[in-house]
């Protein structure tokens, strides 16, 4: 499960209500595109607009921190209230991307007599990568990765370079021309579809900008479109491996914290597994999307939508 994705920060020149209210207003728009998965969203759009003239409202607390660079200010450490927020996107019929995300490797194509050790370059486009995906909420890896900081709490093991542990992969190559001109190649698979980027920037940390930006698109709206039904539906589903009641209410905890789960109800406790009628987005389609790429919840089988595993060392 992700985290921070109703948090984010924003530079400000001064503690003027002018520039806090802008503030506001810029940080509930990167809170909003880290929500729906879509780099487009804009004040420019009509439910957009309605809901940054709210945006102090929907503050739980913010904070601030002086900095230097690249020029003398402070940064705008907000953090919106997830649950009125939540309220507010299906109030308006907008579809939010869930906190359970599918980690995405990213891979530098290198060709066969090149050296497999990362250089300062590779490093520094993974950094580059790294920064860019925390501000759009997804989690990624890389091959080689303990010279980079995972941008999750996973364990550092999950960090290896094997492409097979991964919902999803990146292959991509640089070539930076005549005054920094940078051309992206890349290729990107998911759900046994490949996707691929061609495109030209004005410099290396813009292409590498715009490569995360769509990547991010293209999972999102991939798993978006899995779910078609929206409306709210009851499912009673079978859980395993409860051994106790601080396991128990971890499941039930962890279950409240999934955005297209709206209730949660206990129907019944057998010897060795737990039934539990649950209100969720798409009915039993979306609650198998919203936990796909989940740590904790893991189906007993392919062939029984209805049962699930906990996992007691899950994230």
């Amino acid at each position: 499960m992700v985290e921070g994705l109703y948090q984010t920060k924003v530079f400000l020149n001064d503690r003027s209500t002018a520039e806090l209210n802008r503030g506001f207003s810029e940080a509930l728009v990167k809170v909003l595109i880290k929500l729906t998965g879509q780099s487009e969203i804009s004040s420019n759009l009509p439910w957009v607009r309605t809901l940054i003239d709210g945006a102090e409202s929907f503050i739980e607390r913010y904070s601030f921190e002086p900095v230097s660079e690249p020029k003398i200010g402070l940064n705008l450490l907000a953090a919106f209230d997830k649950k009125i927020l939540i309220q507010e996107l299906k109030t308006l019929e907008i579809r939010q991307w869930g906190s359970v995300r599918p980690t995405i490797l990213f891979e530098i194509a290198k060709k066969h007599e090149d050296s497999i050790n990362l250089n300062n370059s590779d490093l520094n486009y993974y950094e580059t990568i790294n920064r860019k995906a925390i501000e759009r909420g997804l989690p990624v890896a890389f091959s080689e990765s303990r010279n980079v900081q995972p941008n999750v709490g996973y364990s550092s093991e999950f960090y290896v370079s094997n492409q097979d542990r991964y919902p999803g992969s990146v292959e991509f190559s640089i070539n930076t021309g005549v005054d920094n001109v940078t051309e992206v190649n890349a290729a990107l698979w998911f759900l046994k579809e490949t996707k691929e980027f061609n495109f030209i920037e004005t410099d290396s940390e813009n292409a590498i900008g715009r490569l995360v930006d769509l990547v991010v698109d293209h999972v999102a709206k991939t798993i978006l479109l899995n779910v078609r039904e929206t409306k709210t539906q009851d499912v009673v589903l079978e859980f395993f491996n409860i051994k106790s009641r601080k396991e128990f209410e971890r499941l039930l905890a962890y279950l409240s914290a999934l955005e297209q789960i709206e209730k949660v109800f206990v129907k019944s406790i057998e010897a060795t597994s737990l039934k539990l009628e649950i209100f969720v987005k798409g009915g039993l389609k979306g609650f198998e999307q919203c936990v796909l790429y989940s740590e904790v919840l893991q189906r007993t089988s392919n062939r029984n939508p209805l049962q699930y595993n906990f996992l007691d060392k899950g994230k």
